[in-house]
């Protein structure tokens, strides 16, 4: 039986290709036998996960320390005030550009899902629809980022404006990210995946550290440098990735130039939107509440929280293509996501512990003895970032399968957030104990009405079976 190649590319909207298609030109199409999916059977599955995890864990690993190593620079070489400003600054990055961490995430199953099926001409049409339509919203949100300039240096109380200026070619290069990243996680292709996050982090110290150094760097240097990391490593990714680009002439730029937004696009912008929130708003109020220099503090806790946190995100990056082929083989995804919480479990421990046995240690070791007053909210923060690594994964698992309910959890959380650190915020580590409780429980929501982390009795029978 065979499958002619001709009528469906998935397309991308502000988060990654959608349940709409369009027509890919006959010129472009070649007829193949394409066999159904194959069972996936557990073991295998468990195997290939488990192989990729490690190749992600370490990259990220090396990654992560390379990302800290920065940090530690930009800790020593800043003043607190303004180590405070650059991390506040980032997290708003991280909160603008969240919409790219849909789009990464749909594309790689949507890449997967084709190549499950054989159909290439589809996998290369949708990199250049993805590639046209992402530029023109970098493009949008980067105008309305620099209209909001003066707003963001007044809400955020920042020493000056040149460090929110030096943000806006970072914030339109980084919505160009999640199409390379997301074409490389459903390839399959792990090892430029890694590579690609330690060159981005790498960048941080090559360009950013020089450049923070000068008279007039500071923080808006070391962001600045970030910016040109990034377009020198988005320029090797596009030539690692020219022979898997579809040709002139087949539509695919000019359709991706009229895309416009449809629900699954809003759905999964809002549920990577609330992660991006939860779990970077902690640092936008810590801002607003506390002293000039706690929120330095703050912001070597949060340094840490977001250690524990980003290794273990690794082992998403893997469960998104082998969700979709479980899915495609007719077979029960939710195994796809237990088996990845028991990887997240295993690396965050790993992460976790050091951290929390010797918080002092960590502290004076990462940021310096000016920062030890930050040490009594090491614990709660660790705490915070395991859980926070349990819901990215629940958020990317939930848009790789189009469920559109779960982010209404995410948005509960939010406001429990808000009105515990409005309440509750008269040291870095208070501010700490409200994050790690609010995700605790949004954990525990999730555990009641979605999608199960825990194995039962019944469930691990079946499996097994």
């Amino acid at each position: 039986m065979q499958e002619t190649q001709v009528s469906t590319v998935g397309d991308v909207g502000l988060s990654g290709p959608e349940a709409e298609l369009v027509d890919l030109p006959a010129t472009q199409v070649q007829a193949a036998p394409v066999a159904p999916p194959a069972p996936v059977t557990l073991k295998p599955l468990v195997a290939s996960m488990g192989r990729g995890a490690s190749v992600m864990v370490i990259l990220t690993l090396l990654a992560s320390a390379t990302n800290y190593a920065s940090n530690l620079i930009f800790s020593r070489v800043l003043t607190p005030a303004s180590y405070g400003d650059l991390t506040a600054l980032l997290a708003l990055l991280v909160v603008v550009t969240v919409p790219t961490g849909a789009a990464q995430t749909v594309i790689a199953e949507r890449v997967a899902s084709h190549l499950t099926r054989g159909r290439i001409d589809r996998v290369r049409y949708l990199i250049r629809h993805a590639i046209a339509h992402v530029s023109v919203v970098a493009v949008v949100v980067g105008v309305v980022y620099t209209l909001s300039i003066p707003f963001i240096v007044n809400v955020l109380d920042l020493q000056a404006s040149s460090p929110a200026i030096a943000l806006a070619p970072l914030v339109m290069l980084s919505f160009l990210l999640p199409v390379v990243l997301g074409t490389l996680q459903g390839m399959d292709r792990y090892l430029a995946f890694g590579t690609m996050l330690l060159a981005i982090a790498l960048s941080r110290i090559v360009f950013g550290v020089p450049w923070a150094l000068t008279p007039s760097g500071g923080s808006g240097g070391a962001i600045a440098g970030q910016a040109v990391g990034v377009a020198v490593v988005l320029a090797g990714a596009a030539w690692l990735l020219r022979r898997d680009l579809i040709g002139r002439g087949t539509g695919a730029a000019s359709s991706g130039l009229r895309r416009r937004l449809d629900m699954r696009a809003v759905s999964a912008s809002l549920a990577f939107i609330g992660f991006a929130v939860i779990s970077n708003l902690d640092i936008l109020l810590a801002k607003l509440f506390l002293p000039s220099d706690d929120v330095g503090l703050y912001a070597a806790l949060s340094t840490i929280g977001k250690l524990v946190l980003f290794l273990p995100a690794a082992v998403a990056v893997v469960m998104v293509p082998n969700a979709a082929r479980v899915r495609h083989s007719s077979r029960d995804a939710g195994r796809v996501l237990r088996i990845a919480a028991v990887l997240v479990v295993v690396t965050t421990v790993v992460a976790a512990v050091p951290a929390a046995l010797e918080p002092n240690l960590v502290i004076k070791a990462m940021f310096g003895s000016k920062y030890l007053g930050a040490a009594n909210g090491v614990l709660p923060i660790v705490c915070a970032g395991a859980g926070l690594a349990l819901l990215y994964l629940l958020v990317v698992y939930s848009v790789a399968i189009e469920d559109r309910r779960w982010s209404m959890l995410l948005g509960g959380g939010i406001l429990l957030q808000i009105t515990g650190i409005s309440l509750f915020h008269d040291s870095p580590a208070q501010i700490a104990v409200v994050q790690a409780v609010v995700v605790g429980i949004v954990l525990l929501g999730n555990e009641l009405g979605f999608h199960r982390l825990l194995f039962t009795p019944r469930q691990t029978m079946v499996e097994r079976a």
